[in-house]
């Protein structure tokens, strides 16, 4: 077997070919857009290179067969706050063939290793949390857009070479006529005689705003999470203006108490069936068909990718405004099928504010982690469904 680091613009595309041998005759996959990987490994792009670092190989057999792929990456402003410097594996890829496998962890642990790492984290992403995390364990669904999707066999891979389940990703589904709307507008509506409350949909004229009070409920909200990292304004307003194309200002909304940022939600049409058609490559000419797609579509799936309440206004009906707000006959008729992403099955107090909106999980990813000394022990957080 060989190894080839990826370097020129044949390495992408041996690294893209890769996942097309593997997926060749899974009718449900949907290749990712290629632009979105190369996106993680590009320092002009991907913020965690300022303090971090990355390289992705592929794998050809003795005929000089594509066999397999895999990335491997470090995140040393991150690691300044864990008691273990850890390295991550992400990116994935092979045949189904064990040797082939452990070949690839074993790359990517030399890699990682050599820069100080004693635990390796995997499947992961080099940076956002909330896309390419995790190995799909139940559900095996088409995928919904920068969401994994691997093989069944890929579990056996991981666990055998001694990877240890350490943290249990949940992906949500409901049917959004199924939100209890008018148990909440009652509640809302007697706050409302309270308190001065508004609920904004993002104005793109009015950005810099918008970003300033997310990331001031979003920082409040989540800090005292293990692998939080405060987002700045110009952070999410480069990701809201690459989505532009395929947003929906109608679901990115902001609730605010007495002029106060109280809570967010962040809902996007759901554009992986769209894509399909692309194979992963979205070229100049692709993209006039993915809008004329876009623009025909009657209905979407709703993906949230993000709720959040001010620790300030927890308890005080912060939940019941933006949900009942987000809740309207436009949505409801526009998104008939919600699904609600990347939640921690150890973030009870998420889960527990998704329950109410009467959904049930639907599939399940798991991110793992090998220790890579004697003696440094993984606690594992609580996993709360089988799989």
């Amino acid at each position: 077997m060989k190894f080839t680091e990826v370097r020129s613009k044949q390495d992408w595309k041996d690294f893209h070919r890769v996942p097309h041998i593997v997926y060749k005759n899974d009718p449900h996959w949907i290749a990712p857009l290629q632009g979105d990987i190369e996106a993680v490994f590009d320092p002009k792009v991907n913020d965690t290179f300022k303090a971090g670092e990355a390289v992705c190989w592929v794998l050809r057999d003795d005929s000089g067969q594509l066999a397999g792929r895999v990335a491997a990456f470090m995140d040393h402003a991150r690691n300044k706050m864990q008691e273990h410097p850890i390295g991550g594996l992400g990116f994935f890829e092979c045949v189904e063939n064990e040797t082939f496998a452990f070949a690839l962890f074993e790359k990517a642990r030399e890699w990682v290793e050599a820069r100080g790492a004693t635990v390796l984290d995997g499947p992961v992403n080099f940076g956002e949390r909330e896309k390419f995390w995790g190995l799909l364990v139940k559900g095996f669904y088409p995928p919904l857009f920068q969401e994994n999707y691997q093989p069944k066999y890929y579990r056996r891979f991981f666990e055998n070479w001694g990877f240890i389940p350490y943290e249990q990703i949940l992906t949500f589904r409901g049917e959004s006529n199924a939100i209890p709307v008018e148990r909440l507008r009652n509640v809302v509506k007697r706050l409302k005689q309270r308190s001065n409350i508004e609920t904004k949909n993002l104005d793109y004229s009015q950005l810099e705003q918008y970003t300033k009070d997310f990331c001031e409920i979003y920082n409040a909200a989540f800090s005292k999470y293990g692998h939080f990292k405060p987002l700045q304004p110009e952070q999410v307003q480069k990701i809201l203006l690459e989505a532009k194309a395929i947003a929906d200002t109608n679901t990115l909304s902001i609730s605010y108490f007495d002029g106060k940022p109280a809570a967010f939600c962040a809902v996007l049409p759901d554009i992986n069936e769209l894509i399909r058609f692309a194979k992963g490559k979205l070229s100049w000419w692709k993209i006039p068909i993915l809008l004329i797609k876009k623009a025909m579509k009657k209905q979407f799936i709703a993906k949230g990718i993000g709720f959040g309440i001010h620790p300030d206004f927890q308890n005080k009906g912060a939940y019941a405004v933006i949900v009942e707000h987000m809740a309207n006959t436009r949505n409801i008729r526009r998104y008939p099928q919600m699904y609600l992403t990347t939640v921690r099955a150890h973030n009870f107090e998420a889960v527990g504010v998704y329950q109410k909106l009467n959904v049930k999980v639907d599939r399940i990813h798991v991110a793992y982690r090998k220790p890579l000394k004697e003696g440094i022990p993984v606690e594992s957080f609580e996993f709360t469904e089988p799989y």
